[in-house]
Order: structure tokens, then C-alpha cells, then sequence
């Protein structure tokens, strides 16, 4: 049609879809659902349950608050706190009323935006709608999560709670939080919608499947914004029609018992390896989905991450107990028709034929870790490790937390997720630590998590090893990391174990440099223990070369009763005195690279056998056991406690 302009057509169902809401106070919100609106905390009220009236074409409905964010009482006047969202549910909604499109993702910086909202501006005390221009700025942050800066317009009062859409994308990317200035060009900030993920998640799946089945159904606003779209990108709408098809199919899904858990593993399978996990919580099919279709595209030849997401999930619907209902047989044909179409449909069907093999040995991994803010402070999470692409979160992080506390945490956080490990006889279950230089040496083996069987020890009954947080936090240290235990591979360990105390010619700088020089140094017999010098400066330079296991005695230091003459280069002079290099050599003189954490639990137990005997190897025995091929996601580091952040006005 001659003279159509599908930005301007979009802009005016934006503005269909809003409404006006009279809660706690009066603002703006939108319809994201059929009968559900979307507003601020601030406007609605800060908890579910109380009413509300909504405003929608000249008629007032009855509503209820169904979720909503609460305030915090320490914000001493700033921004009501993150995130400042509330759903509201009509309690007779109108019929065919339009919903808005959501979008998860960020806008780009500089992207054209609208907002609608509710203003007086015009006429004091009536208030009229307004829809106002603005280009998406950077993020800032309020204490507890970031907002969209809104640049290069207006935020009029009242347009609190209204939608913002991305020009470019054409869906509603956020929320209207604030102005910057009132009756000024000076813009304001928003509330991105990925943060209705931290609102009640019962709520949340509700409105969000209800939202995806929407617009599967209801063409008025993806025709609109597939124009829109088409402008920027030729392809965009039918990559588009394919997410609203395959966000319909999810839906309807079965919905997981352990929801949090199982999404992400799910998007960690898909995803490419090393991939963190989003910032905000999975919930949903829907958002596994979303962020996937976020991230980079994959290599040629590979499927695109979301697709692969859903041919995992097809398969295992597909597999006893779990019946292929309709839903899930119209998601496998949905995921072979798009595989199709871009020339993968071979690829696809071995996903889907996929066995499913569990990795070699499942595993409970904990990681400790500092503090951003106060190192004195410890972060404790868990996983659940199958394979790289198959790792679940055992919990959220811990808030920080003194060291003694933060271990207390651990063993229970680990005396859980051991119980739902899977590990069986035949195949023992892995327990994997990931500490910093100061807690390596903990008599972790020595834990009884299980008070019905006090008799049972963490060490003697899984192989149990630590891991060095600094080299997993540094990427720049793990191709050498990769290359040394790659040469361990078919070794014996014990012909492979060299003595190393940081004495002598074994001083840092030296030290560095032997290993430099020699690539198969992979595996060291420590003359004492890391936590405290000369070994602890050993220790340090041995992990940034990538050494990926190593041995030693706890609570031992390179004394005269263990090494009292010159130590030389190591792997070519000969430790002069060999006590505990010669014991561990002999222990493990039969002993590959993989098996060595279940000989260390052997030895473990025969230690216990002869208590009396207090020199067994055994005894004090602890195992450094870093295999690259087993990590965890990246994450960010965490602070100790929010920093007051003032408002910009």
C-alpha cells in the first residue's frame, strides 16, 4: 500500500495495548498477556493481593496485584529498588484485546525507542496519553540490577509503568521507570523485561506461555513488526515466525519438577562450551530459547544454538517414562522443517537420535571463591557435572561469607547434591573442589556429611580432589593447562611425578622457566603443602604453567626431616632426599592419569585400616586433579554487599 508506514502503524497498537492503571498510585501499563498487564511496582503496589483498577478504551476493570517487586526500606529516597515490576491480572478481561510483543534481549546503543504512558502535562489533573521518542543509551545501575539509560527525549510524569518499544526490533524491549529531570529532553531510565524472570516464577510461566500462545494465534502485531523488521534485515521475519512458532510449541510442554535446575542444563547443553549462564534465573522453556537465539552465530555447518535446544527436548520427550504427546511430536517436526529449510536436516536427525550417554564419571563440583569486595569473604555454589555440555546448578551463589561459615555451606550444599549425582558401583561419583591457594589444604577427606553413617568420610567413600581456583579464573592460563594434560595421557603417573619445594634452584623465576622449557612436566610431589612458602610460591608458579596435578602431604612444610640439602632442577637432578616423592612414585607406579583420584581414595582407606600406622601415605595424602575438559561456567564475580548508588537527577 502506497504511503503505509509500518513503524507508525506499530507505534499506534502500542498504544492500544496501553493502559491506565490506579493502584498504590497512578501510572501506565500494557496488556503482555490476554487479561495480564504489565506495569511498575511503584504504581501497582509492592506486593500480590491487593486490587487495582485498570483503564482500557474508555472502560474501568477490576483487577488484582499477582506479583510484584517489593521496596527496599534502605533506599533513603533513591529509586524504588530493582526491579520495580508488578503484573496485574483483569478479573473480567475485555475480549480481543491486543498484546504487545516481548523481547528479552537488550536494544543496542543507539537504537530508535518509543514510549507510551499517561501524563497531566497538557491538562493538570487529566491525565491524557502521550507517546514520546527516545534513543536507547548505555546501562546504568541501581544497587540491586541495571536499567536502560533513555537518551534524547522526554519522560513526561506518569508514563511510569509504560512500554518501550525498539524501533529496530519491533517488540517492547522494557519498562518506563523514571525520568532524569522533569520537563526536560534529558530522558530517563527503564526496566529491561528479562527482569520479569526475578517476579514470582509460578506467576511468571503463566503470563509468559500464555503471551507465547497469544501471538502464535494473533496476527496483528507480528505483521506489523515483521515489516518493521524487514527494513533492517531481509530474513528477519521468517527467523521471527520460526521463534513464534517453536515459543508456541514450548508452551505446551510439560513443565519441569525442577525447573530452575533442568533449564540450565538445558541452555548449557545447547549453548557453546564455555558459555556462562545468563544473569537472570531460567524459568522457562521460553527463556532457554531467548537466550540462545542471543548469542553469537555458530560456526558453519553447525546447528543454531535455540534449534539444537529443541531437539534436545524433543528427544528426551520422546524417551520412557515420557510419552511424545502432541506437543512435543509438532516441536520435533518444527525443529526437522527448520533444519531443512537452511540445509542441516542430517545434523538434526543425529541430535535427535542422540543417545545421551552420560560422561565417563558424573560429578559434584564446589567452588569457593573471594569476595569482590572484601577477600576476607568467601562465595560457595555447586554443580552437578555430566559433561561439558551437561552441567546443572546445585543452588544459587552464596552471599559472602566468613571462611568458616562459607565451608559449613559447602559441606551441606555437597551432601545434597551427592544424593541426586547418579553415580553407581560401577561408575563412582567424582567430588571436585575448586578453592582458592589458602583452603587447599583442609582436611576435606576427613568430612562426615552423612550423621546416620558417622563412620563414612567424604575421602574414603568418593574420589575426592581440589582443583586451583586462580587457573580457572584466568583464561589467558589454559591452553598451556590443556597441552600439559594432554601429555599426561597413557603415562604412568608414577614415572611421571617429579619433587618440587621452591628451594634453592627451584625459586620462582627458576622455577617458571623449567617449566618453560619442559612441556611434559605435568605432574609434581610437592615437598610440603601450598598454603604457606617456599612450596606456596611453587605451588603458585606450577598452576600459571598449567601443571594439572600434583601430590602432597597436609600440614607439611620442606623441613630437615623431609628435604634437608639443595634442591635442583626439576625432572633432571635427583630430589636429595626422596621420602615422599619416593612413596608417592611407588603408590602410584601403576597409575594413569584418569584413575588416579580413585587410587588416592584406595590409599585413603588403607590408611584407615592401620590407624596406628601415622606415616602411610595415605593418611594426609592430597590430590591437585585438574582436568580442563570438567569446568564449570564462568561467572561474574560477586560483591560482598550492595554500594549505595545515587540518582542522577
Amino acid at each position: 500500500m502506497r504511503g503505509f508506514n509500518p513503524v507508525a502503524a506499530l507505534q499506534q497498537l502500542l498504544e492500544r495495548c496501553r493502559v491506565f492503571v490506579d493502584g498504590a498510585t497512578e501510572g501506565t501499563g500494557f496488556f503482555v498477556a490476554p487479561g495480564f498487564v504489565l506495569t511498575n511496582a511503584h504504581v501497582a503496589g509492592g506486593e500480590a493481593g491487593p486490587p487495582a483498577q485498570v483503564h482500557w478504551c474508555g472502560q474501568e476493570y477490576q483487577a488484582v496485584v499477582r506479583a510484584a517487586s517489593a521496596d527496599s526500606p534502605e533506599r533513603g529516597g533513591l529509586l524504588y529498588a530493582f526491579p520495580d515490576l508488578a503484573i496485574v491480572e483483569l478479573l473480567e478481561p475485555p475480549d480481543s484485546h491486543p498484546c504487545v510483543w516481548l523481547d528479552m534481549t537488550w536494544p543496542s546503543p543507539g537504537a530508535p525507542l518509543a514510549a507510551t504512558g499517561y501524563t497531566d502535562t497538557l491538562r493538570l489533573g487529566s491525565p491524557a496519553p502521550r507517546l514520546v521518542t527516545l534513543t536507547a543509551g548505555g546501562r546504568t545501575h541501581d544497587p540491586a540490577g541495571p536499567l536502560l539509560e533513555l537518551v534524547a527525549g522526554e519522560i513526561p510524569p506518569g508514563h511510569s509503568g509504560g512500554p518501550v518499544l525498539d524501533l529496530t526490533s519491533g517488540a517492547v524491549c522494557a519498562v518506563v521507570k523514571a525520568t532524569r529531570l522533569e520537563d526536560s529532553d534529558m530522558g530517563g531510565y527503564a526496566v529491561t523485561v528479562d527482569a520479569l524472570r526475578l517476579l514470582d516464577p509460578e506467576v511468571y510461566r503463566t503470563v509468559i506461555d500464555a503471551h507465547d500462545r497469544f501471538h502464535q494465534d494473533d496476527r496483528r502485531w507480528r505483521d506489523l513488526s515483521d515489516q518493521v523488521e524487514r527494513v533492517h534485515d531481509d530474513e528477519a521475519p521468517q527467523y521471527r515466525a520460526d521463534d513464534r512458532r517453536f515459543l508456541s510449541l514450548l508452551s505446551a510442554l510439560p513443565k519441569s519438577r525442577d525447573a530452575v535446575g533442568s533449564h540450565a542444563a538445558a541452555f548449557l547443553k545447547a549453548a557453546p562450551p564455555g558459555t556462562p549462564l545468563p544473569e537472570r534465573p531460567l524459568l522457562t522453556h521460553h527463556d532457554v530459547y531467548t537466550e540462545l537465539t542471543a548469542r553469537t552465530d555458530p560456526p558453519a555447518g553447525e546447528l543454531p544454538y535455540e534449534i539444537a535446544f529443541c531437539a534436545d527436548l524433543a528427544r528426551e520427550l520422546s524417551r520412557p517414562p515420557a510419552a511424545m504427546d502432541g506437543a512435543a511430536g509438532e516441536l520435533r517436526d518444527q525443529v526437522l522443517v527448520v533444519a531443512g529449510r537452511i540445509g542441516l536436516a542430517d545434523k538434526t536427525r543425529e541430535r535427535l537420535a542422540d543417545t545421551g550417554a552420560p560422561a565417563r564419571r558424573p560429578s559434584v563440583i564446589g567452588r569457593v571463591r573471594h569476595s569482590l569486595r572484601d577477600r576476607s569473604l568467601y562465595h560457595v555454589m555447586v554443580w552437578r557435572f555430566r559433561s561439558e555440555h551437561d552441567i546443572v546448578p546445585g543452588a544459587p551463589e552464596t552471599s559472602a561469607l566468613p571462611l568458616d561459615e562459607a565451608l559449613a555451606r559447602l559441606a551441606g550444599l555437597l551432601a545434597a547434591q551427592i544424593d541426586l549425582m547418579g553415580d553407581t558401583p560401577r561408575n563412582r561419583g567424582l567430588i571436585e573442589l575448586i578453592l582458592p591457594r589458602e583452603v587447599v589444604d583442609v582436611d576435606f577427606a576427613a568430612w562426615r556429611l552423612w550423621p546416620d553413617f558417622d563412620f563414612w568420610s567424604l575421602g574414603g567413600k568418593y574420589d575426592l580432589v581440589v582443583r586451583p581456583l586462580e587457573r580457572h579464573e584466568t583464561p589467558r592460563l589454559h591452553a598451556v593447562w590443556e597441552e600439559r594434560w594432554r601429555r599426561l595421557e597413557g603415562r604412568r603417573v608414577g614415572e611421571a611425578l617429579v619433587c618440587v619445594c621452591g628451594r634453592d634452584r627451584q625459586r620462582q623465576g627458576a622455577l617458571d622457566a623449567t617449566f618453560d622449557l619442559d612441556p611434559a612436566l605435568a605432574a609434581l610431589a610437592l615437598a610440603g603443602a601450598p598454603s604457606r612458602p617456599p612450596v606456596g610460591d611453587a605451588y603458585t608458579v606450577a598452576l600459571t604453567s598449567g601443571v594439572p596435578m600434583m601430590v602432597w602431604r597436609r600440614d607439611s612444610t620442606p623441613d630437615a626431616s623431609v628435604c634437608d640439602s639443595p634442591c635442583g632442577i626439576p625432572g633432571r637432578d635427583a630430589c636429595p632426599r626422596p621420602d615422599f616423592l619416593a612413596r608417592a612414585r611407588e603408590s602410584l607406579a601403576d597409575t594413569t592419569r584418569d584413575d588416579v583420584p580413585g587410587r588416592i581414595r584406595r590409599l585413603r582407606n588403607e590408611a584407615q585400616q592401620d590407624p596406628e600406622d601415622g606415616d602411610h601415605i595415605g593418611g594426609r595424602v592430597v590430590v591437585l586433579w585438574d582436568d580442563p575438559s570438567r569446568r564449570i561456567p564462568r561467572t561474574a564475580l560477586v560483591p560482598a554487599a550492595p554500594v549505595e548508588e545515587g540518582q542522577t537527577r
